[in-house]
């Protein structure tokens, strides 16, 4: 539940932030808002399949998979264009994201097991 929430989160910001830049300091805020569990889960997501990503060319993300990438794009965005209200917030999440995506291109699992393990991220 908590997972599909996230992916829905992510999609309406990945979806709305390229409507214009007002859009995304929307959504920006939006994540500013977010509880500290919530914004780090879906920076790991996000940087999880990053790092799958890299590791197995071969797979494409799907539109959620998609949604989720735009997170660390968002936190970076807030930060580098100093829009988020708490900057600190971002930075940890950004460390998340990080770990997430190191942790993930150092995993010596296959690519048809990590697609399995998330089959909504990846086609």
């Amino acid at each position: 539940m908590n997972r599909i929430l996230i992916i829905l989160i992510a999609g309406i910001c990945f979806t709305s932030s390229t409507a214009s830049a007002g859009q995304e300091e929307q959504n920006i805020s939006y994540l500013a808002r977010m509880s500290d569990g919530k914004l780090h889960r879906a920076a790991a997501i996000s940087g999880n399949i990053y790092g799958v990503l890299k590791r197995c060319p071969a797979l494409r993300p799907s539109e959620s998979g998609k949604a989720m990438m735009a997170v660390s794009i968002l936190l970076y965005h807030g930060l580098d264009r100093h829009l988020a209200p708490n900057q600190a917030k971002f930075e940890r999440a950004i460390r998340v994201f990080e770990d997430a995506y190191r942790k993930a291109v150092q995993r010596k699992v296959n690519c048809q097991t990590e697609k399995a393990k998330d089959p909504d991220s990846y086609r």
